[in-house]
């Protein structure tokens, strides 16, 4: 992470943090103390944040529209109620920030573009997340720690504006003990535009919070958290999000509203009543009124009462109800982008599609987070750092970002590895890189390792006209040259074998081992004068070693090999032959002809 800055430090990490504190503003309202707060609502105040949850389109029009003068309470206000009064956008608004505030935040050390940080810059990175993460809000004061420091602001996102006091204390150095989300009325943007030493037009703080004449000065340094977000190119003012769902709200509100009206009247037949008397008219009313319940009513000659069929028997259709519906469709695909359940039917849902919603959600989650780091790193870690250890204007800081983690599709990388080669070893690839590509820790020396070494089985597959690893049936290359004509067999040289059969040729060659030793011990002959021969011992070698095979499996063998080999076969001692296999298999022979060869 990169923070575009003109260093000041040139070497060693933060120096030792200050007991005394550093001024950081030329004019703060509390003088020189940061443990002290500086807004601090009363509880009569309060009332001061009622506002009428019925509203009038032409009312909530007006609300939006005295925001252009920089008043942000009523509008803020306004948005209060609609979370109050709409459950789909609460619950909306209330899932981003715990998906959010959930994330996997992490103080960044600072570093230069492609490089690694210093160890300087990553023990200053740990020394400001500790002081971050240790916040101890008081809750009955309604402060905030991290998490719901986090939720405040994403509130903001929204809001288009919100402000939170920073509140200090001095514990071996002045750390953020927790911060209180301020209300709206104690800020603003100024009607004529900032102080005569500065008229740009910005938000101002005041201290006053509307109890009397709006007095606006800048805010003091490093002691709020302020975030300005606008859904569109406007002034922040006229630009908060929700204001793009204010007309919604009125649909959902007075759909509710009438669907309840309707939902009186559903299925109940009309009366018509038929006064003779116009003095009869009031007593007529009032028993129609409470005819739904007695069942009965009583009336003067002359009063004629009509029941008539109810004139819709069906609600599936009544604009109440889409206008319900539509209200919450929006909510769903402004807030949470889209899902499964907003713009999709049930019917036609399906596990493909909420993959696809469910990364547009999480697309929507980083872009609030986002947009929450860029304040802590940029507000909040500059603020601890000039509590402690002066201004940090230039210093090479850390940064304070949620990064979630890609998913990686392991079955597709390890496809892949396969069919190019890697796995084979035919694409030769770094071992570091390797396990950093599948997420495996890289051993340490001395690590016990965990290796699934597969049982020895020489015997190969059955082939259809012998049993497994036939010499008659494989491509094994028996032929002999000579030297000098003499009849001295020499063998050809074999075909290297690929690293990935590493388990096979060790097992081939004690599977050569044994089967030498057999041979030597039956004829007393060097293994070169035996070579026409050996294919046919290693074979039953292999058999005798194999545990998967019976003893009918290898007499079946052992007669098939005497079958090939009858000159051979007919002069042997069979009992010296299973004599030579018992001995050259026990350990101490086997052990002999290994020491012997190798």
């Amino acid at each position: 992470m990169v923070t575009a800055c003109r260093p000041l430090r040139e070497s060693g990490g933060l120096p030792p943090r200050r007991s005394e504190l550093i001024q950081a503003a030329a004019a703060v309202p509390t003088g020189n103390d940061w443990g002290s707060s500086i807004n601090v609502p009363l509880a009569r105040d309060r009332m001061l944040d009622y506002f009428e949850r019925e509203q009038l389109p032409g009312d909530v029009r007006s609300t939006l529209q005295a925001a252009l003068n920089g008043d942000l309470h009523y509008q803020h206000l306004l948005f209060t109620a609609m979370l109050d009064t709409w459950p789909k956008l609460q619950k909306a608004i209330e899932e981003i920030a715990r998906k959010v505030s959930c994330a996997p935040w992490k103080v960044v050390p600072y570093a230069e573009r492609g490089e690694k940080p210093s160890p300087k810059a990553e023990k200053d990175a740990k020394e400001i997340e500790a002081l971050i993460w240790g916040m101890k809000p008081k809750v009955e004061r309604m402060e905030n720690g991290l998490e719901d420091t986090i939720k405040a602001l994403v509130r903001g996102y929204y809001y288009g504006h919100t402000v939170c006091e920073i509140r200090w204390e001095n514990k071996d150095g002045w750390r953020p003990r927790a911060t209180k989300t301020i209300p709206a009325r104690f800020y603003g943007y100024p009607y004529d535009a900032g102080t005569q030493e500065d008229p740009e037009d910005r938000l101002m703080f005041d201290q006053t919070g509307m109890t009397g004449s709006r007095s606006f000065e800048d805010f003091p340094a490093n002691r709020f958290l302020i975030a300005i977000h606008t859904g569109h190119a406007g002034h922040p003012a006229m630009a908060a999000p929700l204001r793009a769902l204010a007309g919604y709200w009125l649909a959902a509100v007075y759909g509710l509203k009438w669907f309840m009206n309707f939902t009186q009247l559903y299925g109940i037949p009309w009366r018509h009543a038929e006064v003779g008397d116009t003095k009869d008219e009031n007593a007529v009313k009032s028993a129609l009124a409470s005819i739904g319940s007695n069942g009965y009513i009583v009336t003067k000659p002359g009063t004629k009462i009509n029941v008539m069929a109810p004139g819709s028997t069906s609600a599936a259709s009544l604009p109440q109800r889409e206008l319900i519906a539509l209200a919450d469709q929006q909510c769903d695909q402004f807030i949470l982008g889209q899902t499964l359940t907003s713009g999709v039917s049930q019917d036609g849902g399906s596990r493909a599609l909420g993959e696809v919603h469910q990364g547009t959600l999480d697309g929507v989650v980083d872009g609030v987070a986002d947009f929450v780091g860029g304040v802590l790193t940029h507000q909040l870690i500059p603020a601890i750092v000039a509590a402690n250890w002066g201004e940090s204007l230039g210093e090479e800081l850390p940064e304070f970002w949620a990064k979630r983690e890609e998913v990686k599709d392991e079955k597709a990388l390890a496809e892949r590895d396969e069919k190019i080669g890697i796995t084979s070893g035919k694409v030769p690839v770094s071992k570091a890189w390797f396990y950093e590509r599948h997420g495996i820790p890289t051993p340490a020396a001395g690590d016990e390792l965990l290796i699934d070494e597969p049982e020895p089985d020489p015997i190969s597959q059955p082939s259809p006209d012998g049993l497994p690893g036939d010499p008659s049936t494989e491509d094994a290359d028996t032929s002999h040259e000579t030297k000098g004509g003499k009849g001295n067999p020499v063998e050809k040289k074999k075909k290297p074998v690929e690293a990935a059969d590493a388990s096979t040729v060790k097992e081939s060659l004690t599977v050569e081992k044994l089967s030498t030793a057999v041979l030597e011990g039956l004829t007393g002959v060097s293994r070169e004068w035996l070579a026409p021969v050996r294919p046919f011992f290693d074979r039953l070698a292999a058999l005798a070693m194999s545990k998967q095979v019976t003893d009918e499996d290898f007499l079946a063998a052992l007669e098939k090999a005497q079958s090939q080999l009858p000159e051979i076969f007919d002069l042997m001692d069979t009992q010296a032959l299973e004599d030579a296999f018992s001995n050259a298999i026990g350990s101490a022979a086997l052990a002999g002809s290994v020491s012997r060869y190798e």
